[in-house]
């Protein structure tokens, strides 16, 4: 098989490869089954495999060349041509020792000479492997798999690798046009396009224009102001005014202890004086002495508002609450038993639970300080155990490092008689270039003849395709000139004739709708009357409901003043801390792991293991740490005392609506 056709079977076995519906150890063999390579030899089958399978392994390796190909040098260069730099990138990183030079330019040169020149002068070039290709490979490989197996065997046979790119260089030269080389066409001759005469358009039938019944004129009552607005205006007048008139009058007559917020100097004497000269003319004026007006009556009940949906729900609550109060003394009267112990025993467990708490809170604060000293003890034993690491590792680079250098010098000596022997086999190249300029010169006058043919008997098709697509198109101008009878009467007591099940006629239509109408208005006035003693009932329901709501809330307010007074006599009596012996215990380890830490930073001055700076900074960080601990504990048990203390809330909050009412 020729170099051209098997580096397009290798370009075809990648385009067809798809991961997620074949494995990639099948993939090669079946695409061979499904071409039917019979003259494929074994040689080029197992290369075909092996290009691929390598591929595959080396796969991110050469798309960081042929990506970065494509985004500078490649811009000009379609998507599509990319397994085909993609298997000539490969060949030369990986294949090139073992093909030759002589076959991998063989291989090369089979393409596109201009495409195959620009990708290997970028390939092939030592600063662009030296920068950004290393370091791109550098975050894919480890350095020594990047220093010797990718950049190594590049770096050795450069200049041979390099050869290609003159032999590519140097066949594009051959094969360009001279300059000013002119090739002579036929002058373009224009053809009159092929247009059809647009049908005339047909004048639409007017619309009959529908009447419109008169509209009746506004009534002069919309922009008139209505009478009920005027007389609120008027009232609110009044009130305002008087408003004005007894608040000058307080003002005048206020108290002394009356004033609300911080009042300057300046102002009190402003207002004394003002009251001052008040007393004196109504002394003056009446001849009797000053008499404060009585204090304003506030009322003991603020009515609230409520709607309809608030008073039948909290009507539902009292009842419910009547009920279990009920059922409650029901129960004592058949013997059941009180509920007072077991409150007092699930009061007294809830206080153990308390304590038992903030012993456990205690504890673990302990454990944390003593898992931090811990920790600061493992720190210096793990410094010590990698300071004698360090050193070890540090005599085991060394031992390998001249262990490399013998054995790089080693191969350096191998890869430059081999470079030796592969300058010796350049010389029959330009042979083997002339003999294929000739095959592929007469592969094109073949090809040129065969396209020849090919458009000939395409454009006879085209002739009798579009001669029948004109006979049709004539035919169908004749039908559409045909007369056509457009006249039908219409008459509304006649049906359509559609075949659908209920149909009938526009004047039974019209018919049915009033009939409809009638119906709906009668079942409106129905649905009115029915919604009017709806409502009847539901207000009395309502009255009703108030009265009950009324009655429950006098009844909760005297029970609620009543909780309040029993506890206020009652005194809260803190009971003794306890010790708790895990407490006891973990304080004595952390003291103990302290005097150790202490004993071994006494041990350790001699060597300055840590800076001071970073000593201080780990200390910082312990005072931040233990704050942030107190700070967690601290409203831990503020948020217990609030969650113990809520049991209090509801009555506590009821006695102030009591007062307050």
């Amino acid at each position: 098989m020729e170099a051209g056709e098997l580096f397009q079977h290798c370009v075809a076995i990648i385009n067809s490869y798809r991961p997620l519906d074949v494995s990639a150890d099948s993939h090669a063999e079946d695409y061979i089954k499904e071409k039917k390579l019979t003259t494929c030899s074994d040689q080029d089958r197992a290369f075909m495999l092996e290009i691929f399978g390598g591929y595959i392994r080396q796969r991110k390796v050469v798309d960081v060349v042929v990506e970065a190909f494509f985004n500078t040098d490649g811009l000009s260069y379609v998507s599509s041509d990319k397994n085909t730099y993609t298997v000539a990138c490969y060949t030369i990183l990986f294949r090139a020792e073992e093909m030759g030079i002589p076959k991998l330019t063989d291989f090369i040169i089979s393409q596109d000479w201009a495409k195959m020149w620009t990708f290997c002068r970028f390939l092939i070039n030592k600063q662009n492997l030296l920068t950004w290709t290393k370091d791109e490979w550098r975050k894919i490989y480890e350095d020594d798999y990047v220093n010797e197996v990718l950049l190594g065997p590049l770096l050795d046979n450069f200049e041979s690798l390099f050869s290609i790119v003159q032999c590519l260089r140097q066949l594009q030269d051959d094969d360009a046009e001279p300059r000013g080389h002119v090739v002579k066409r036929d002058p373009t001759v224009p053809e009159p396009f092929t247009l059809t005469k647009p049908k005339p358009r047909k004048i639409p039938t007017p619309e009959v224009i529908p009447k419109v019944k008169p509209v009746r004129k506004i009534p002069p009552t919309t922009y008139q102001e209505p009478e009920t607005q005027k007389k609120l205006a008027e009232i609110r007048e009044i009130n305002k005014q008087k408003a004005q008139e007894n608040l000058m009058q307080a003002n005048q007559l206020q108290f002394a202890c009356a004033a609300t917020g911080k009042v300057s100097r300046d102002e009190t004497e402003r207002s004394e004086e003002i009251v001052q000269s008040a007393d004196y003319a109504n002394n003056r004026s009446t001849g009797v002495g000053f008499k404060s007006a009585p204090a304003p009556t506030r009322p003991n009940e603020v009515p609230v508002k409520l709607n309809t949906a608030t008073i039948l729900r909290e009507e539902r609550l009292f009842k419910e609450k009547e009920s279990e109060v009920i059922n409650k003394l029901e129960q004592l009267q058949a013997g059941a038993k009180d509920s007072s112990e077991f409150m007092q025993w699930q009061k007294d467990m809830r206080q153990k639970d308390y304590e038992q708490e903030l012993a456990d809170i205690e504890r673990r604060r302990l454990e944390g300080l003593l898992s931090h000293e811990e920790a600061i003890l493992a720190r210096k034993r793990a410094a010590e155990v990698n300071r004698e690491r360090a050193n070890v590792v540090k005599d085991e680079a060394a031992a390998r490092m001249r262990q490399y250098l013998a054995m790089k010098l080693k191969e350096s000596e191998e890869t430059r008689k081999l470079v030796e022997q592969v300058i010796t086999g350049h010389k029959n190249a330009k042979q083997a270039v002339k003999k294929i300029q000739d095959f592929k010169q007469k592969l094109a006058q073949k090809m040129s003849m065969e396209n020849k043919e090919l458009l000939k008997k395409a454009f006879e098709e085209a002739e009798a395709e579009m001669q029948q697509k004109q006979e049709i198109i004539r035919q169908i101008r004749v039908l559409e000139c045909l007369p056509r009878p457009k006249t039908k009467t219409f008459d509304p007591t006649e049906i359509a004739g559609y075949g659908l099940f209920g149909e009938m006629s526009l004047s039974e239509l019209r018919e049915r709708l009033n009939l409809a109408k009638i119906n709906q208005d009668k079942e409106e006035a129905e649905r009115r009357d029915a919604i009017l003693k709806e409502k009847v009932e539901k207000e009395n329901q309502i009255v009703e409901a108030m009265e009950t709501i009324n009655r429950h809330r006098g009844e909760q307010t005297r029970a609620a003043a009543i909780r309040l007074e029993e506890k206020r006599r009652e005194q809260m009596s803190e009971k003794p801390e306890k010790t708790n012996p895990e407490v006891l215990r973990l304080q004595k380890l952390l003291e103990q792991k302290k005097q150790e830490r202490i004993n071994r930073q006494i041990a350790d001055q001699t060597v300055p293991a840590i800076s001071a700076v970073r000593l201080s900074d780990l200390k910082r960080e312990k005072k931040d740490v233990e704050a942030g601990r107190y700070e967690s504990i601290d409203k831990g048990n503020e948020q217990l005392v609030k969650r113990q203390a809520n049991g209090l809330g509801g009555s506590a909050r009821a006695s102030r609506i009591a007062l307050g009412s």
